[in-house]
């Protein structure tokens, strides 16, 4: 088999803002996608079509610090051999909305979403009486009172380990919704930041957004910390309450063995 017919896996490292996004996945109505932008990009360069897979499915309005996809391409397209030069050209590409860090030739058995053993998404709030301008994209400003950030934690502290997250996350199908959180921490920053953080191997629909919102109603005293294990134990989705808005939700990073 000559280079022309040869296929190499690429792994693409990338952030983006989701604001402008209907989400990362491709869909079939006629609206802006991170995987179209970043498709098309690739293809460019790739000489034809090409199919993504990704770390995690981001929803609309979601953003990404550090994303990871994959894609098999020719090994003598332009998305080899120079990859720091295809890395730039990728990223004049997809506009100032995303950011590719990184393009490089990974091994075969690598896979941008079931080699992943661990995702981390942060969470912004802010209780202070104004939110600082250049923040409103990626934080939720709540307002005050205060929110007790002890509290949060205490009540987080309960979703520790391996449960079936039914009542925090949106299913599909038959999809089973155990999942493990490894860590869940919260804590103030300057400015009325309040700022959740989490990581585990994987994560369903809505339920980073539906933890905040549920640990918001015991940051605000309306909830005491054990209401969050009386939450999980419903395995209702309706118990759960608010939903936290997409925009203040961040994927961070993920972790390969």
């Amino acid at each position: 088999m000559d280079a022309a017919e040869r296929h190499v896996r690429v792994r693409i490292d990338l952030a983006y803002d989701g604001g402008g996004f209907h989400g990362f996945a491709a869909q079939a109505e006629d609206v802006r996608t991170v995987e179209g932008v970043l498709a098309a990009a690739v293809a460019t360069l790739a000489g034809g079509p090409v199919e993504l897979a990704v770390a995690g499915r981001t929803d609309k309005g979601v953003h990404a610090r550090h994303q990871v996809v994959h894609a098999d391409v020719p090994a003598d397209c332009r998305l080899v051999g120079d990859v720091e030069r295809a890395r730039g050209a990728l990223d004049g590409m997809c506009g100032p909305e995303i950011a590719v860090w990184r393009v490089r030739v990974v091994d075969e058995g690598f896979h941008a979403r079931f080699s992943a053993t661990e995702r981390r998404y942060r969470y912004r709030l802010c209780d202070a009486v104004a939110l600082d301008p250049l923040e409103r994209h990626a934080t939720w400003h709540v307002g005050p009172p205060r929110l007790d950030e002890a509290a949060m934690e205490a009540g987080g502290a309960h979703l520790l380990g391996e449960h079936d997250f039914a009542s925090f996350c949106r299913r599909a199908g038959e999809q089973h919704l155990t999942r493990r959180i490894d860590e869940l921490r919260v804590r103030r920053q300057p400015h009325g930041i309040v700022e959740v953080s989490l990581a585990g191997p994987a994560f369903c629909h809505q339920m980073v957004r539906s933890i905040v919102g549920c640990l918001l109603r015991v940051g605000r005293g309306h909830r005491d910390p054990d209401w969050a294990a009386e939450v999980l134990a419903a395995r209702d989705r309706q118990a759960v309450g608010q939903v936290a808005p997409p925009r203040g939700l961040v994927l961070t990073g993920v972790r390969y063995g």
